[in-house]
């Protein structure tokens, strides 16, 4: 930052953006530079020697112009400059930091001068290699080749194309940049007005609006889109509009905020470390006897991107987000001694072990605090843990049958292929005739299938995950249209666990994600007034409140759960429901489950990485009993709310003034280091304190944006004032080990992981582990920077840790635990209760 001048123009680029583009012109010039050379060299040493063989040249004369002599030197001399250019523009860009612009001031001028000179230069250049090339076709015999054109020659000609494809390029930048300049210079009165929030509103409308045809046609249509230009983005234009909106304040790029991310990732490792290493100082500092082992161990914790210390430390569980203890915290008093944990080891039954927790909390002006908490990890020996692991391991699997055959496809494209056409063209009708003979009886219900593709292909994926096995699992009714008011989901029984499962599919197309980004909140007055429960005063995500009515009112139109689980009637009426769902599934399970419980007491609702704005705060809370939800690691979606996204807006902006290093620096470094400790240079030369940011145009920016912006807290304006959170009870499912760490480096980088899984067969899966924990609301009222924040949310990651938890609580997940079979016992799950940290004056759980 600011953004490049070029002209008294502002670009999308600030001037220590520059490198990249420096480093790609430079390589191209060495490129023309190296193929120019044989040319040069059979023109300059054998060519113009005096030959009588050459026709026109019998007089001794030299003839420059039938291999292009001029071309061949201007070439040369151009990609000389060219390449000195770039390096003269590499040195400069990498001055300073962000807000030190001054330090840059020479890049405008002598990118402008890149962007509109050079191009015109190399024109000309290109024209007069072709004007030689076209001159040398048919007389290249003269110097001796009577065959095959020379290798030199095909040398030229691929210079001569990356020249013209140069020029190409440069001329639609050009064009471009002039035609959105001049569109502006005519408009002159309205360029300094400030903008109305309702003109953003459009703008952001309009946008929308593109993003999703141009997206719809990227992709051929094949995640949806038709049409979708045509709906109202009103209610996300709105929130965009609010949530991005600096007043014109604030002048910064892209790169900016990438840079600020990085720099927030660097800072949480920093203080994690300290944390650790002022936990042992004062654990060795204590007067009661400890295990030296226990304590050695919160080394491990330095690896990871978080920290969790369990009592008595025998897992490091990695929370993704640890701050340093407060000033005066009494840490030994956590750490059980030698006596203490050998009497705690003969009598584990029926006991949780507690995980001693750092956790961030806001302090305002983008700053982050600490405080401690206390929250228990599930047991192996407890019933109630075992059933909640059991329960989410097994009917995670309908999630991830409902992501159509594309995503059955894309995780594991070798082989799922031919999975797919097997199950297509066999093992499908071979059910469908079972099915078929079934529904004759008379107490059989019809199989409904809607929205089936030609090739009959979501079917078959469906149940090639699921298993075709009828005396496990049986379909019902599948609708797979989609559209931005209509769900995809599916009706199956479960005769293993006795349960009629309603599973709602995540986000797959275009419609689906028109539904997150309504993020706008609701009231529920009408709606709990319809469905029979309380619903005054609460709020619920627009969104997905509109598609769980929608699929409220198909369920009563069709009539299927009825049939299932009628009383008096249904064929399964003895049976439990369940709706689950994953991210986007999720979100619509919730609301439905709430809509549906008043006719069915005994529903049970799993959620897996659900949203983080759907419910006001009471009634997630009030949801807790029926609504069970599964979060792993670093899961970005669970954390997203518009509460949450201001607040790592502030951090971000806060985190670009107190970067005291170029932004091409600050990248190396956090590419390069595996560990904070591993930094070449610490923390403190990286980033500023945050009570210590100097003078600069980008502080004084920050400073109005932050009055603005507590100018509109004060008038209590907006629609995202109503904090929404994600619903029911939380098992964190916390990363503990990762033994691939090549692997792991891929985690989260552009779905490369995935990719990476697809085209090695899943031969190499990492082996990682992962310790499940009963969570508190509040854990996830904040964004966590991490390189996983997207890979933990895929159901695929979903599904590894569930059944790692699955496999060492040593659990069957295609079984329910014996003992609680049916769902008994279910009331006793715990709930995270503020726990006073001993020694300490922080109330654990309470933020």
């Amino acid at each position: 930052m600011p953004a490049l001048m070029i002209f008294s123009y502002r670009s999308k680029l600030a001037g220590d953006d520059l490198s990249i583009v420096c480093i790609l012109t430079a390589t191209l010039r060495l490129v023309e530079f190296i193929l120019l050379i044989p040319a040069a060299t059979f023109t300059f040493q054998k060519y113009l020697a005096p030959s009588d063989e050459c026709f026109g040249n019998k007089a001794g004369k030299t003839r420059a112009g039938v291999i292009p002599v001029p071309y061949l030197v201007i070439s040369l001399f151009f990609a000389a400059l060219t390449v000195l250019l770039s390096v003269a523009m590499y040195r400069i860009s990498g001055r300073g930091s962000p807000t030190q612009p001054e330090l840059r001031k020479k890049l405008g001028s002598l990118f402008a001068y890149q962007l509109f000179v050079m191009p015109f230069v190399l024109l000309m250049i290109a024209g007069v290699g072709i004007s030689g090339v076209i001159y040398i076709r048919g007389r290249i015999e003269c110097v001796g080749y009577t065959g095959n054109k020379p290798s030199w020659y095909s040398f030229l000609i691929t210079v001569l194309t990356f020249q013209c494809f140069e020029v190409f390029v440069y001329m639609m930048i050009i064009l471009g940049w002039l035609k959105f300049e001049l569109r502006h210079r005519i408009m002159p009165k309205n360029k300094d007005v400030p903008k109305s929030i309702e003109e953003k509103t459009k703008e952001w409308d309009r946008c929308c609006k593109c993003c999703c045809k141009y997206t719809a046609l990227c992709c051929c249509f094949s995640f949806g889109g038709r049409g979708i230009q045509n709906e109202n983005f009103s209610s996300m234009a709105c929130v965009l509009a609010e949530l991005f909106d600096d007043g014109g304040t604030l002048d910064i790029v892209a790169s900016d905020i990438i840079a600020a991310f990085q720099g927030l990732s660097m800072e949480q490792e920093e203080k994690k470390r300290k944390s650790v290493e002022r936990l042992k100082e004062e654990a060795k500092k204590s007067q009661n006897e400890y295990n030296p082992d226990d304590v050695e161990m919160l080394d491990q914790a330095t690896t990871s991107c978080a920290v969790v210390v369990t009592e008595p430390l025998k897992a490091i569980l990695k929370m993704s987000l640890a701050m340093d203890v407060e000033a005066g915290t009494n840490a030994s008093s956590l750490f059980r001694s030698k006596k203490s944990t050998e009497e705690g080891s003969n009598n584990t039954e029926d006991k949780r072990e507690n995980a001693f927790i750092y956790k961030g909390s806001p302090i305002g002006d983008g700053e982050r605090g600490l405080q401690i908490a206390i929250r228990e990890l599930l047991s192996p020996n407890i019933g109630i843990d075992r059933f909640s692991i059991a329960e989410g391991a097994h009917f995670l699997r309908y999630s991830i049958a409902l992501n159509s055959f594309k995503g059955f496809l894309f995780t594991n494209l070798m082989t799922n292929c031919c999975k797919l056409t097997f199950a297509k063209y066999y093992e499908l009708p071979k059910y469908r005739k079972e099915a078929t003979a079934l529904e004759h009886s008379d107490d059989a219900p019809e199989r409904v299938v809607i929205g089936e593709n030609a090739l009959g292909l979501h079917e078959a994926a469906l149940m090639k995950v699921v298993g075709f096995d009828r005396s496990k699992v049986e379909l019902h009714y599948a609708h797979f249209d989609n559209d931005v008011d209509q769900a995809v989901y599916a009706i199956m029984v479960d005769h293993v666990w006795k349960s009629v499962v309603l599973c709602i599919r995540g986000s797959l197309s275009l419609e689906d994600y028109v539904i997150n980004l309504q993020v706008s909140a609701e009231n529920l007055d009408a709606t709990g007034a319809e469905y029979g429960f309380d619903g005054e005063g609460e709020y619920c995500h627009r969104g997905y409140l509109a598609r769980a009515k929608w699929l409220c009112n198909d369920l009563k139109r069709h009539g299927i759960l009825d049939i299932l689980l009628d009383k008096d009637i249904g064929r399964y009426k003895d049976y439990t429901l369940r709706v689950s769902g994953h991210s986007l599934g999720a979100g619509t399970a919730a609301p439905v489950a709430l809509m549906l419980r008043n006719k069915y007491p005994n529903l049970r609702c799993l959620c897996f990485g659900p949203p983080g704005g759907l419910f006001s705060k009471n009634l997630a809370t009030r949801c807790e009993d029926f609504v069970t939800t599964f979060i792993v690691n670093a899961d970005l979606v669970p954390r997203i709310a518009p509460r949450t996204v201001i607040l790592l807006r502030d951090e971000v902006l806060q985190m670009i003034a107190r970067i005291k290093v170029p932004k091409r620096q600050l990248f190396r470094i956090h590419r390069g280091a595996k560990k904070v400790n591993e930094l070449p240079c610490g923390i403190k030369d990286l980033l500023y304190d945050a009570d210590d940011i100097p003078d600069s145009e980008f502080k004084t920016q920050l400073d109005r944006f932050r009055a603005m912006q507590q100018a509109k807290d004060n008038e209590q304006i907006g629609v995202t004032k109503i904090p929404l959170h994600p619903p029911g009870k939380f098992v964190h499912l916390v990363k503990t080990k990762s033994k691939d760490e090549t692997r792991m480096f891929l985690q989260g980088r552009f779905m490369m992981s995935d990719i990476f899984n697809c085209l090695t067969c899943d031969r190499f899966v990492p082996e990682e582990e992962y310790a499940p924990r009963y969570a508190n609301i509040s854990d996830f009222d904040e964004i966590v920077v991490s390189s996983t924040l997207v890979s933990d949310h895929m159901v695929e990651q979903v599904e590894l840790a569930l059944n790692f938890a699955a496999t060492s609580f040593g659990i069957d997940p295609s079984e329910p635990p014996p003992s609680l079979r049916d769902g008994k016992g279910l009331s006793s799950l715990p709930v995270c209760s503020p726990v006073l940290v001993p020694g300490t004056s922080i109330l654990a759980g309470t933020y």
